[in-house]
């Protein structure tokens, strides 16, 4: 008898703990929870589209800044003729570095002449792989 009372007495907090209801879960919708994700991702696309589309928030005009020329004169040297406002300067850019050489004004700027588009190389390269993919095969 005793025996049964000290096995009831130990069992007596996992009764009391099955007794107890378990807290509501709440169901979790799956369509919803998509539909968030959905709406979010495509947010950030927005965000990204607009973004590309203004440009750099910049304090400039548009075309007021520009780079007119650049050359290379090492491996990771370059001189580049850059157009700001009405002056012309030339700079001196390596790795880390950005130095002004000079700064041409009035009649001292140099004409610079647009370069022709280049050609389309997609263009040419959707021709290329198409001739490739309707040649006969061997």
């Amino acid at each position: 008898m005793k025996r049964r009372a000290a096995l009831g007495w130990t069992l007596w907090p996992l009764a009391a703990w099955a007794e107890t209801p378990a807290p509501a879960v709440p169901a979790v919708n799956l369509g919803q929870w998509l539909s968030a994700l959905v709406l979010v991702l495509g947010l950030i696309f927005l965000g990204a589209w607009l973004l590309r589309r203004l440009g750099s928030f910049s304090r400039l005009a548009p075309g007021r800044f520009r780079v007119l020329a650049a050359v290379s004169l090492g491996a990771r040297e370059r001189a580049v003729l850059l157009q700001a406002g009405g002056k012309q300067l030339v700079l001196g850019v390596a790795p880390g570095r950005v130095e002004t050489l000079c700064v041409l004004e009035g009649t001292d700027s140099i004409p610079v002449e647009e370069a022709p588009p280049p050609p389309e190389a997609a263009g040419l390269f959707a021709q290329r792989l198409a001739e490739l993919l309707n040649r006969k095969r061997p």
